[in-house]
């Protein structure tokens, strides 16, 4: 049951069902201009000339109404709207005889209701029309920027993900780099051992020099007495 409810309230809030109303009023306009146009050109024309007139300029009056109403935000003034709905309801006035004082005070009152309702009619949809189609827009413009966004949002990740599987290369690198380092240190301290003098701590080009000055370290407490060969070695 709600569903067929929500189904019903989207077609009646739908921009299609505003211009099929709207589109309803401007027929129904178009006749009655017609009626009253005709009125008037017959006593000037032929009645030929009068049928035709009549209908190609009520065709016109309605169908630029309703795009100068439709389109009332490129326009400076916004009374257009209220100006041809007027309009719209004079026409239906003159067209019943609404002026006509002769009539029962009860039957001018009914035409000058039909009139004023046909003007608010025009006004009103006039407006949703154009209000209803702004929303359409915002929501298509809304939807095109959400899916911008999304797109947007994905490259992002996808650089991210790049940037941390580079980061995480260069971190792997730098931990190898470091390993490689500390080995390099211990590869060095070792060879600087093998040419340092264990008594003064002296270091010197090789080994040969080394064990030259062992003999003669002042800080050597076998000062003068010659290496064995396992000390030489170490």
């Amino acid at each position: 049951m709600n569903k067929i409810v929500t189904q019903i309230a989207d077609v009646i809030t739908s921009l299609g069902t505003v211009i099929f109303v709207l589109l309803m009023t401007v027929i129904a306009m178009i006749f009655v201009g017609h009626g009253l146009y005709y009125q008037v050109f017959i006593k000037v024309m032929s009645p030929w000339q009068s049928e035709i007139a009549s209908w190609v300029l009520s065709f016109g009056v309605e169908t630029t109404v309703l795009v100068i109403t439709c389109n009332v935000k490129y326009f400076g003034s916004r009374q257009l709207p209220v100006f041809f709905a007027l309009c719209s309801g004079f026409i239906v006035l003159f067209f019943i005889n609404a002026f006509d004082l002769s009539q029962p005070g009860l039957d001018i009152a009914v035409r000058w209701f039909m009139g004023l309702l046909v003007s608010g009619v025009n006004y009103v949809y006039s407006e949703l029309f154009v209000k209803k189609f702004n929303d359409m827009q915002f929501t298509t413009n809304l939807l095109s920027e959400i899916e911008m966004l999304k797109q947007q949002n994905s490259e992002y990740n996808r650089e991210r993900s790049s940037t941390e599987a580079e980061l995480t290369k260069a971190k792997q690198d730098v931990e190898r780099l470091v390993d490689y380092v500390a080995e390099l240190e211990a590869f060095k301290k070792k060879e600087m051992d093998k040419v340092t003098c264990k008594f003064c701590k002296t270091v010197f080009p090789t080994v040969f020099h080394l064990n030259s000055h062992m003999r003669n370290c002042d800080l050597n407490p076998r000062k003068g007495e010659k290496l064995s060969v396992f000390e030489a070695v170490a």
